[in-house]
Order: C-alpha cells, then structure tokens, then sequence
C-alpha cells in the first residue's frame, strides 16, 4: 500500500534568466561562453532565457529534457511541481506516461503550481481547491487535490505550494498559518483524507514557519546533516542598470551581485498520524563543511564537493569579490577568480533547475509494507 511523493522546484522556462544564470555555463552557444567583461553584460548577446528546447538554439543541451529525465528518475506516484510557467508541456509529456494532472497559476502570474498522480494507482477523489495568501497580498497561493488511493481505498489530500521567496520578510510563518487552515478547511461531511504536503517554503529547518508546520505534520527528513542543501547556486555579477531604472536616459549601468545560497528549502511533509515513512528518508546531498564534533544531524559532515553540482566555472575567491564596490561603473571589471576552485551552482547539465527534487516513500498505518509502486 506505499506510494512515492516528490516535491520539485523546476526553475521556470521564463523564469531562467540569462542575467542571473550565466554562470550557468553550460548552457550557451560555445561562442557566447566568454571569459572577458561581455560575459557579465547585458550586451554579451545570451539568450534572454537559459535554452529549453532544441529550437531554442544552438546549445550544449537544453533545460526541459534534463528536468523529464530528473523527474523520470524519481519514480515517484505523486509529483508536486511549482515555479511552474509551462505546465501544458509537462502534463502532456507525463500524461504520455500514465500521469493525470491540475494545476492553479499564481495572480497575474504565468507560474504556479501543479500536482501529477499515476492514473493507475490514484483516482481523483474530488475537485481541486486553491487558497491565494492574504500575506503578502496576491502573490503565492496553495493548490490541494483530493485523491482516492485505488487499491486501498484509501483518501489522500496532496497539498502543493510554493511560499513568498525573501526570508528576511517573516511572511512565510503568516503563509504557514493560512496553510494550516486551508489544508483543513474542508467540510466536515466531505473528509479529505491524511495530508501530504509538498512545497518549496522558502524557509529552513527550525524556523518558525517550519517549526508550525512540523507541529502538525511530519518531516519526511527528521534529521538535517551538516551541510545539506535542496538549492545551491554561487554568486552572480551583471551590468546593467538598476532594476526599475533600465529604459531610463537618467540612469547609468553599474555593478549588480544576487548573492549566492546553499540552502534547505523544499520539503515533503505528512499526517504521521495516518502516514509512515517506508524505507529511508530522503537523502539529501551536502557541502563540505568544516569537522564537528557532532553535527545537528549526528552524522559526518562531507568532504569533497557532491559530484555533478559544478557550475560550469571556477569560483570567485571572495564575497563580494574584491574591488565590487569600487568599481561599481567600471565595464571593465572582471571578479576575480580562484582557478582550480570549482565553482559551485546549478542548473547545469545534470541538473535542470537550481533545485533538486526531494521524495519519498509513504504508507499508510497498519499496512503491510509491500514496495514503493512505479
């Protein structure tokens, strides 16, 4: 009676920027692949987004045949996609596949998310419903389906959502509050069943938005190594103008740094009440990390960088990179690098998105454990 889940932040096809992905080098046509300033530039002639497809352009590979082969990977029952702006794409390709699908797009946006189940094993149990976020106002929503487990029988509530992206604003603890109360807003004559919800909450563990969610459902990862990370990208440079300002006669091009991340922010959570983890947890790859004595996650931090996260180039030697701030109009400027140092980032070619997937395997209580299904 096991099913497998899996979250998957996808990195939209419009939402890949070359700007901010250039260091995403594997990506460009070889003559676009500059070491000198136009690699930084708005004039370097990228592609406006990452390449997607074969019509796209000349390419080492495109983006949406890594992420099918990622998600195919997976073998997952249940797959909660967001940051989705091209979910006619994916629900065709899987629904090749035996997956049905639904999806609720984000306010005025094109991306959203979207929640696949195997047709074989799973049967729509009702319609779906979404909630948009009171806070802040008309920008991220949830989407929940209620499913009907055919073998058993049994009710499934699959809860996708994708919280607000800055984790200095504390808006992610107010979303986890209205999550909670949409997630059991369902009447009381219509159960829904046990939840699993799956989202990139834009949160890490311990925080309090995570801490209130893992009050009521369990964390399919109890123990976080040191390390660990769902999104890791390096630093990126650009010159451009200041963002608001670019078709402005008023405004000069300048120095830009997205600072990096390595971060654990995406997650599968579930009704331990109602639902169990069969096998091991999902397992998470991990930066090297100075020796501890003991780590949150007591186990033994890593060594060598994980294999197939390099981004393409070496890495800057510092953040920011020295002479950032006074050169901040000089076009001329390269950040200067340590040569020999991997770079660390994705996507790249192993990696569509600057996410990797996280999934596991479930039951429900008091039955036998009889293999993931898939």
């Amino acid at each position: 009676m096991s099913f497998r889940v899996a979250q998957f932040n996808i990195l939209g096809r419009y939402m890949a920027g070359s700007m901010w992905f250039h260091y995403a080098r594997d990506f460009l046509p070889k003559g676009l692949a500059t070491k000198g300033p136009l690699e930084w530039s708005r004039t370097a002639g990228f592609p406006r987004q990452l390449l997607w497809l074969e019509q796209d352009g000349p390419g080492h590979f495109y983006r949406f045949p890594v992420l099918l082969a990622e998600i195919r990977a997976l073998k997952a029952d249940i797959i909660c996609l967001v940051e989705l702006d091209c979910f006619a794409e994916f629900r065709d390709a899987l629904g090749e596949e035996g997956y049905d699908a639904v999806f609720e797009g984000r306010p005025g946006k094109y991306d959203g998310c979207g929640i696949f189940w195997r047709r074989d094993l799973f049967a729509a149990a009702g319609s779906a419903r979404s909630l948009v976020y009171q806070v802040p106002a008309n920008d991220r929503i949830a989407l929940a389906q209620p499913l009907l487990h055919l073998e058993s029988n049994q009710p499934l509530l699959v809860v996708s959502t994708h919280l607000y992206w800055d984790q200095s604003s504390g808006h992610q603890a107010a979303e986890a509050e209205e999550l909670l109360a949409f997630a059991y807003g369902s009447p009381a004559s219509a159960p829904e069943g046990p939840v699993v919800l799956c989202g990139d909450l834009n949160t890490p563990p311990g925080s309090e938005a995570h801490a209130l969610l893992t009050s009521h459902w369990q964390d399919a990862i109890q123990d976080y190594e040191p390390g660990a990370f769902t999104s890791v990208k390096p630093d990126a440079y650009y010159y451009a103008k200041p963002r608001g300002q670019q078709y402005s006669n008023q405004a000069w091009e300048e120095w830009h740094r997205q600072a990096g991340r390595s971060d654990i922010i995406d997650y599968v959570l579930f009704d331990g009440g109602a639902l169990e983890l069969e096998g091991p947890p999902p397992s998470l790859p991990r930066l090297p990390v100075p020796e501890e004595g003991g780590g949150g996650g007591g186990g033994r931090a890593a060594k060598k960088p994980p294999f197939g996260f390099w981004a393409g180039g070496w890495d800057f030697t510092a953040a920011p990179a020295e002479g950032f701030e006074e050169s901040k109009h000089d076009p001329d400027w390269v950040p200067a690098r340590a040569h020999g140092t991997l770079q660390l980032g994705i996507p790249n070619r192993v990696h569509g998105s600057d996410h990797i997937p996280v999934a596991c395997t479930l039951r429900f209580r008091g039955t036998q454990a009889d293999g993931a299904n898939g």
